[in-house]
């Protein structure tokens, strides 16, 4: 796991937005992914070794996460960003074809949502 304040207590109470990996590893996208919510300045947690597709996976993600957000990124670098109070089969955004620069605004986005700020573009 990895996260903006380091490896994370489990007594840690911070709220925090979910990055959950399909697969056994994390795929490349998800560095991106962590500099965008990195720049926004909100916590976060990264965990692999979730099953099932994006979709599924973002919105636990979303329902496990205090902050309500939650982000998947598959074993084919599709991006899922989802918001707890969304009906689960409707995310926020569901990018198949990812650049470094995308998953960076997804991330971004991801933070934002958390924030209640508006939302970077993504093209």
């Amino acid at each position: 796991m990895s996260a903006c304040r380091g490896e994370i207590d489990v007594d840690d109470e911070i709220p925090r937005l979910f990055v959950w990996c399909v697969g056994d590893h994390e795929p490349t996208e998800t560095k991106y992914i962590e500099y965008g919510i990195e720049e926004e300045g909100v916590p976060w947690d990264v965990d692999h070794g979730h099953d099932g597709n994006g979709v599924d996976v973002a919105y636990r993600a979303a329902t496990d996460s205090a902050l309500k957000i939650g982000v998947s990124v598959t074993t084919d670098s599709r991006i899922v960003v989802h918001h707890r109070q969304l009906p689960s089969d409707d995310p926020m955004f569901d990018v198949l074809e990812v650049t470094p620069e995308t998953a960076r605004r997804l991330g971004s986005n991801s933070a934002r949502l958390a924030k209640g700020t508006p939302l970077k573009p993504i093209e």
